[in-house]
């Protein structure tokens, strides 16, 4: 499971990298609204535990169109003993990798937004399954319905791009930057949830 996240993490990275490479001195006016997010939270419900993912989000007027990816893993805690000693460890019982496409709206004011939507998704459920002490995975498909609320922040006006934890200025001022904000989301279907976490963007979040 590090394994899965560790890629997930680098293909965000690899694609916020590119976009800001895209960007040069011939950027216009009225630049498109398109931006990157990486999501981190926490859930309850019947598929309760933490999140993480990754979407890409459109805006068009107010209209805004998103593709999400997220995987909801319950994490539990144990130990084991080794020469009287009690060794913890984590593990996970299930997990699910939402695959979604959701519509809704966003609202700008200078530098914050507003955003709701709403969409379908196809869900597949990896639960671990005990038999004759024998474990092995089992997967469930399933539709649901995603939703989220999102207030993020960013510049108000273009900037040099700063690297390095934001220390080091780069180029000239560009209508590329970062984003942070907040996100309640959800799923319902068959496991349902509804969570809240941070969200970190990079792009375009307004037309500058």
């Amino acid at each position: 499971m590090k394994k899965q996240y560790l890629l997930y993490f680098i293909v965000f990275l690899y694609c916020s990298l590119s976009a800001q490479n895209a960007v040069d001195s011939t950027e216009l006016k009225s630049n498109p609204i398109i931006y990157l997010e990486g999501n981190f939270g926490y859930t309850g419900g019947n598929a309760s535990g933490f999140t993480i993912g990754c979407q890409i989000n459109y805006q068009n007027n107010k209209d805004l169109f998103t593709f999400r990816y997220q995987n909801q893993s319950n994490l539990k805690s144990d130990y084991v003993a080794v020469a009287f000693i009690a060794f913890p460890y984590i593990y996970s019982d299930f997990n699910i990798d939402e695959y979604s496409i959701l519509y809704g709206k966003r609202y700008i004011d200078n530098n914050e937004s507003y955003s709701f939507s709403i969409g379908v998704s196809n869900n597949i459920k990896h639960s671990k399954i005990k038999e004759n002490n024998i474990v092995y995975w089992q997967d469930e498909s399933y539709i649901g319905i995603p939703f989220e609320v999102t207030i993020k922040w960013f510049k108000a006006n273009k900037k040099r791009f700063r690297a390095y934890y934001g220390l080091i200025p780069i180029g000239k001022p560009t209508a590329f930057g970062r984003s942070f904000g907040f996100k309640l989301y959800g799923n319902v279907g068959k496991s349902s949830y509804i969570g809240a976490g941070l969200s970190l963007g990079y792009g375009w979040h307004k037309k500058y």
